[in-house]
């Protein structure tokens, strides 16, 4: 992801008729900063997606679990 970004802007910065271009320095520091919104955005979503899905998730496995309860009960009374 960071080469893209990174070469998202070295093109932008070629394309840009007699502006000066970006130092290396200034290109990494672009992508660094693209970079650190791009995971902070996409760290929030997910956390918020697995705080939404947790309870349905605690009350599958507990579902599974007295499944597995009550076959191995049955399994020893028999």
């Amino acid at each position: 992801m960071k080469k893209m970004i990174l070469g998202i802007f070295t093109v932008l910065s070629m394309a840009s008729c007699g502006e000066k271009l970006l130092t290396p320095e200034q290109v990494n520091a672009k992508v660094e900063e693209g970079f650190t919104a791009q995971k902070a955005t996409i760290e929030a979503e997910e956390s918020a997606k697995c705080d939404a899905e947790f309870q349905t998730r605690v009350s599958a496995e507990v579902d599974r679990l007295k499944a597995d309860y009550e076959a191995a009960k049955a399994t020893v009374t028999q």
